[in-house]
């Protein structure tokens, strides 16, 4: 039976990923996922799709706040509670969004890393933000949905498309699936793991940022594995699709080795 053999969140937009055991699911995806997103001084949103480097920045969340660390900088301890009331817009992709100010000492920290000026900003309580195929659903700055997931056995039949060794962490999910049949996740529409309930909304739409190696933050030379899924997993618009995004019906806690429940398929016209 398929089980959740891995949760992930990426507490900042494009920084790395940490694995959790346990995590609370809110409707908005799991908590302290990409609840902080950097910025440039013209409110446009910054990722590693054109700043690498970013893939090599931890942000650890603390009990009150979270802990910024790279390699060759400072650790920088950030406070909830001693971000100003200030709120400023921010564009990701077609929304704009108000992000609350995190600090000073964070925008140095940042700009120092990346060598250009920017802004950290933070999903605070009056920041609005909701999903395009799902009005009523909220989402914070996740590209376009709460959750991403991915089944193990679908990376393995990539792999062995791929002449180059390949990662989860590359496709930045934050659930994984084990003991599906490769792409089973295309053709779910709705699922339970635990007392949590998923809708699936539509196909992932991949870019260069797969290629990147989450260690090193260096683009692959042979442009993989996106030129291989190219070959093999194209939608009718043309894009590359790999994974599935997600909204949650309810709020509940995940733990790694819970049972998926499969509630209801897609129809063969509905299925990628």
């Amino acid at each position: 039976m398929p089980y959740l053999s891995d949760l992930h969140i990426y507490p900042i937009k494009s920084t790395a990923g940490l694995r959790l055991e346990r995590a609370f699911v809110e409707r908005a995806g799991l908590a302290f996922d990409r609840r902080f997103v950097l910025a440039d001084t013209g409110g446009r949103f910054l990722t590693a799709r054109k700043h690498p480097a970013l893939l090599r920045v931890r942000a650890t969340p603390w009990v009150d706040g979270l802990i910024l660390s790279a390699a060759d900088c400072p650790d920088l301890r950030l406070s909830y509670k001693q971000f100003p009331t200030r709120y400023q817009p921010v564009q990701v992709w077609d929304d704009e969004v108000q992000g609350q100010q995190c600090s000073e000492a964070a925008d140095r920290w940042f700009s120092d890393y990346l060598g250009l000026p920017c802004q950290l900003l933070y999903f605070g309580a009056a920041s609005r933000r909701v999903t395009a195929l799902k009005p009523d659903a909220p989402v914070a700055f996740a590209d376009g949905y709460p959750l991403l997931l991915i089944g193990q056995g679908s990376l393995q039949d990539l792999a062995g498309r791929c002449e180059t060794p390949l990662s989860m962490g590359q496709f930045r999910p934050n659930l994984v699936i084990a003991d599906s049949e490769p792409y089973a996740e295309d053709h779910w529409k709705r699922i339970r793991i635990g007392s949590l309930e998923l809708e699936f909304i539509k196909p992932c739409s991949r870019c260069v940022m797969v290629n990147l190696d989450t260690q090193t933050a260096l683009a692959n030379p042979q442009q993989q594995p996106l030129r291989t899924l190219a070959r093999y997993r194209r939608g009718e618009k043309g894009q590359v699709l790999f994974g599935q995004n997600l909204v949650p019906q309810n709020e509940a806690v995940l733990e790694v080795g819970m049972e998926v429940e499969i509630l209801e398929l897609w129809t063969p016209d509905q299925a990628l």
